[in-house]
């Protein structure tokens, strides 16, 4: 894999994002993406294959691109924090889970999710208050049996109300559509009389 190729990527990802959420099949994402950094098709099937964070850059990396209002989304890493975190969600009665979901449902849960996002069927991410670098919430992308994604975002409790919800689904969907090109993004709503 050309290492420029992704450097470019990198460099003009808002623009490789954006191209890559209008493709409507990997062939769609690869042609537009070859057009729009002059690069042979070879090579923009191998910026796509290219994990995400190339293109993102790493947690406390400065070029990692910031969501507007200080907000940016970093790759679910399997680390004490990340995890910490997910435990929160899963033990959150107005979550998903209702809170119902004991030490070792977590645990089996959060090992099984890894499994997909290391498949690839699935791409999680931390959602971060820049100005405070504090974690606020997740966000889940998982592919499902028609090849579309569903999308489910968690705020803390105590950063609820503040926008993170909003800036989370919009960093969320282009993040997802370049991981997913050509899918559906589907994001799921509360249930009624959730809090």
């Amino acid at each position: 894999m050309s290492s420029n190729a992704i450097e470019t990527a990198a460099a003009r990802r808002s623009e490789v994002f954006a191209a890559l959420a209008s493709a409507d099949s990997r062939q769609d994402a690869a042609a537009a993406l070859a057009g729009l950094l002059s690069i042979p098709s070879e090579e923009a099937e191998a910026v796509l294959r290219a994990p995400l964070e190339n293109l993102l850059g790493q947690p406390g990396d400065s070029s990692a691109p910031t969501g507007p209002g200080g907000f940016t989304l970093h790759p679910f890493r399997d680390s004490e924090h990340h995890r910490s975190l997910f435990h929160s969600r899963s033990s959150d009665e107005t979550s998903a889970t209702g809170g119902a979901w004991d030490e070792k449902k977590t645990e089996a849960e959060l090992r099984e999710g890894l499994r997909r996002v290391e498949a690839e069927s699935a791409m999680w991410f931390v959602a971060v208050d820049t100005s405070r670098d504090q974690p606020v919430g997740l966000v889940f992308g998982e592919q499902i049996d028609d090849g579309d994604v569903d999308v489910a975002i968690w705020i803390h409790p105590e950063e609820r109300k503040k926008g993170f919800g909003l800036a989370a689904l919009k960093e969320s969907r282009r993040e997802l559509a370049a991981f997913f090109p050509g899918k559906h993004v589907i994001v799921r709503a509360p249930l009624s009389g959730s809090k």
